[in-house]
């Protein structure tokens, strides 16, 4: 009879035990949740800024059509804001990835102790997962778009250059003319260096080495000028007429759109990632 008691004690106790599992395991599990959740909101709450920042590479693309409104001035400056945004997009992709991976973390740590919460957690985890996913596309946008600005702000800075250059030429002010020149020439070896940043495509390198060529050709008829060499000027500005249709043959249209082909996979995946950790 003793015996009996004790069986049906055992029992009892066991059955308190899971009990008191199981009901620990939902609370903690909601617990869990309810921080993955918040997380979630957080890193959610950056998107916005996040589309912005991947929205100006159109624009920063799009000032190359040579529009009669351009303006070198405003272009440099929409470049340096892109750079800056995308500068702080990716402080903040990793300050929102590295609070991720921690949620993720204690999801996945904490299986054994949640059986009866299980759905709840796994479903968090994988919400967590795409959020990271989309986080790793967003991290690589960010990194190239910064490559990307600083091609941009050396080709802007030498169109504004040239347009000084020009003005200076033309009005003789060949002093200030040559070191217009000099910086324009430095500025240019750098747009060309940088003109194979990630999502630049070929034709753009070819157009910014051919733009170098009438660089120097625009220098060798400044020099003829100051030397009052007459026979020398019109032999250069044959070079630069032939420079000139070169450079005119680029289709920017495509450039644009090469340029826009190379991110909007990455962009798509970053919203598509988004939407699923939201769902």
């Amino acid at each position: 009879m003793r015996r009996k008691q004790i069986e049906v004690a055992v029992i009892g106790l066991l059955i308190i035990g899971v009990v008191l599992y199981a009901g620990t395991g939902v609370v903690y599990a909601g617990a869990l949740s309810s921080s993955a959740e918040r997380t979630l909101n957080t890193v959610v709450s950056h998107q916005n800024s996040l589309n912005t920042s991947f929205n100006e590479i159109d624009s920063e693309a799009s000032a190359l059509g040579g529009s009669g409104t351009f303006n070198p001035q405003q272009a440099v400056a929409l470049v340096d804001r892109s750079v800056s945004s995308s500068q702080v997009a990716a402080l903040t992709i990793k300050q929102d990835d590295s609070s991720l991976a921690s949620v993720q973390g204690q999801l996945d740590s904490s299986r054994w102790l949640t059986l009866v919460g299980r759905s709840t957690v796994d479903r968090e985890s994988g919400r967590v997962g795409h959020a990271r996913s989309a986080l790793t596309a967003a991290r690589m946008i960010a990194a190239d778009q910064v490559l990307d600005g600083h091609f941009w702000h050396a080709l802007y800075t030498a169109l504004g250059e040239l347009d000084t250059l020009n003005n200076q030429a033309g009005s003789a002010d060949f002093t200030s003319a040559k070191s217009t020149l000099a910086q324009m020439q430095t500025d240019v070896v750098q747009a060309v260096q940088q003109s194979t940043a990630p999502g630049l495509p070929p034709d753009l390198h070819s157009l910014m080495v051919d733009l170098q060529t009438f660089v120097s050709d625009f220098g060798k008829q400044l020099d003829a000028q100051i030397a009052g060499d007459d026979a020398a000027v019109a032999q250069d500005q044959s070079s630069l007429d032939g420079d000139r249709s070169k450079l005119a043959m680029y289709n920017v249209d495509k450039i644009g759109s090469d340029i826009d082909a190379f991110y909007r996979p990455l962009i798509d995946r970053f919203n598509s990632e988004i939407a699923a950790a939201t769902s």
